[in-house]
């Protein structure tokens, strides 16, 4: 009996540690699902079959897209639109999309500050812009489509920061309300052979007659106004300031001719960017640019891009002391790099922006 009864005990013991064994186990398969983000809160949404778009926020708080401008000034983006799930799609799916006209209100008022409204992203206007169909089908059998979205961008001021705002409008299907997935808020990013960020620290900017101290920014971006013209704020104007209208440069590149080394040289003509020249803008010298295409040192699939620009120009500073202009004189040159990646066919993600 005594035998028996030790017996009985180191079975409860054995019992026992199992439980915790077990226990045990359990929450340490809970902390790992954890650990890799899938935790019991959205287990559901792997399995739900749920639309989205492809349109992850930046920085800025919206998803910058590139797109190259035509000569007829026309460009084109295709949207994915999404179908999650850890399952694939099994039926035809139409999913209803419009413009989104709330969001981007919201968006400003976030983020900027009390009045500078300047400086808001604005709502492209219906006249850019263009929709094949306010449809878009995911096929059984995929869980992504494309949704096309036609430009005409003649004429349209970059010096704004304009934001085509999407969404999933209702329909036979859930929406990914998770991060406002359903919403896409496009920033339009127009781009030619010659338009990004250029280091201008060598663009020497001096009261007119001084020939010391010149004052320098670190970097100038170079925005499109049609396939071979670019725009830039002059002198040192704050890429922010309210009357930086009033301060765009034109930068036009005519056709070059190409030199020994393989590089493209051309003639530059320089105009003012305000229609009535308030700055009285005045262009002077050889202005002219290069364009050369390298093989990179290190990666045989990346091609280097080469763009400087030498320019010399007056410009009156009329907002700063309005009752007494002063007058401002910038010579030098910008420079600008831009890789890309030879092995992918489309452009827009082939230059790594």
């Amino acid at each position: 009996a005594t035998l028996a009864n030790l017996k009985s005990k180191d079975m409860k013991k054995k019992h026992i540690f199992a439980t915790l064994a077990f226990m045990a186990l359990g929450i340490g398969l809970t902390s790992c699902s954890e650990d890799l983000g899938v935790n019991y809160e959205q287990k559901d949404e792997l399995y739900r079959e749920m639309i989205s778009f492809k349109a992850p926020v930046g920085s800025n708080g919206v998803y910058d897209i590139y797109m190259r401008y035509r000569d007829d000034g026309t460009a084109s983006y295709k949207l994915p639109v999404l179908v999650s799930g850890t399952k694939t799609n099994g039926r035809d799916i139409t999913v209803n999309i419009g413009v989104d006209n709330d969001t981007l209100a919201i968006l400003n008022t976030e983020r900027f500050a009390v009045n500078r409204e300047d400086l808001w992203f604005r709502q492209l206007p219906e006249n850019f812009y263009s929709f094949s169909s306010d449809r878009c089908v995911v096929k059984a059998g995929q869980n992504t489509a494309l949704y096309p979205i036609e430009f005409n961008m003649q004429g349209i001021d970059l010096s704004e920061k304009w934001v085509l705002p999407i969404t999933v409008l209702d329909g036979d299907y859930e929406k990914n309300t998770r991060k406002g997935y359903y919403k896409a808020l496009l920033g339009v990013n127009l781009f030619n052979d010659y338009s990004g960020k250029y280091a201008a620290n060598a663009m020497n900017v001096y009261i007119d007659g001084e020939t010391n101290d010149p004052a320098t920014v670190d970097n100038r971006t170079c925005r499109v106004v049609d396939d071979k013209t670019l725009f830039f704020y002059a002198g040192t104007i704050w890429e922010e300031d309210v009357n930086r209208k009033l301060y765009k440069v034109n930068v036009h590149f005519e056709d070059g001719e190409e030199q020994a080394d393989g590089s493209i040289r051309g003639r530059l003509t320089i105009t003012a960017g305000d229609p009535d020249n308030k700055i009285k803008l005045e262009p002077y010298g050889d202005c002219y640019y290069t364009y050369t295409k390298k093989a990179h040192a290190t990666k045989p699939a990346i091609e280097r891009r080469l763009v400087s620009l030498f320019i010399n120009y007056r410009y009156s500073d009329i907002t700063t002391d309005p009752s007494n202009p002063t007058r401002m004189d910038c010579k030098g040159s910008m420079s600008l790099e831009r890789l890309y990646n030879t092995l992918i066919p489309d452009e827009e993600q082939a230059y790594q922006w």
